[in-house]
């Protein structure tokens, strides 16, 4: 199953905007496969991951 399969499967988080909540593998999978455009954070409501793609303040 491919990283993008396991996204768009994934359970969504209400607390996060409805961010996907994934495992720390999955999460850093995706980060794998954008090359480092998106970045992993642990779920501050929830125990998992989500991912985002970093603001200009962020990088």
């Amino acid at each position: 199953m491919t990283a993008g399969h396991v996204y768009s499967q994934a359970p969504r988080c209400a607390r996060c905007e409805g961010r996907a909540l994934l495992t720390k593998e999955a999460a850093q999978a995706l980060v794998d496969e954008s090359l480092g455009r998106l970045s992993a954070a642990r779920c501050p409501a929830e125990d998992g991951w989500h991912v985002h793609a970093p603001t200009q303040d962020e990088k």
